[in-house]
């Protein structure tokens, strides 16, 4: 991979992370501007929450990160020279449109990432948190599923795709 498409990574990546860094917690407050307790389960709760969160944030990041990309692309900035990655890689089996990439990833995020809170907070026997503690909870855990998005959507922006 050339530094051109490590640095190119680097600043997408970044770029969502600070982004979900404010606007998470921000859209948390908005749906609960009493500031009430986030209970783990039911209506309001941090698992719904995050499931919500899992889908619409990669698709989010994704439709920015792909359209930058293609912009870059075409500029000449940053390519896959020809034979330094295998277009057999799980990533090329991506959609490489915008929206439907965005959703699959999200689809898978919300897969992995809603489970795992639910059981981490069952073991830790958290029933829930407090608003504050819970606007840092996302402002913790969606930055650095942010950057891992934005790095998955230029390298499958970069893939060619596969033939059978």
């Amino acid at each position: 991979m050339s530094e051109a498409v490590r640095a190119f990574i680097r600043s997408q990546g970044i770029g969502a992370a600070v982004g979900n860094i404010v606007l998470n917690p921000a859209f948390a407050w908005l749906g609960n501007r009493e500031l009430a307790f986030t209970p783990l389960t039911g209506g309001g709760s941090i698992v719904v929450d995050t499931a919500i969160t899992s889908v619409i944030m990669p698709l989010v990041v994704t439709l920015f990160v792909a359209s930058g990309t293609r912009r870059e692309i075409e500029a000449g900035r940053i390519g896959n020279p020809a034979g330094s990655s295998s277009g057999w890689s799980l990533l090329s089996w991506l959609p490489r449109q915008g929206w439907a990439l965005g959703l699959t990833i999200g689809v898978v995020v919300a897969l992995v990432v809603t489970p795992l809170t639910f059981i981490l907070f069952s073991l830790l026997g958290v029933a829930g948190l407090p608003f504050v503690w819970f606007a840092i909870f996302k402002a913790v855990w969606t930055p650095l599923v942010a950057f891992v998005v934005a790095r998955w959507v230029v390298l499958r922006q970069l893939l060619p795709v596969p033939t059978t």
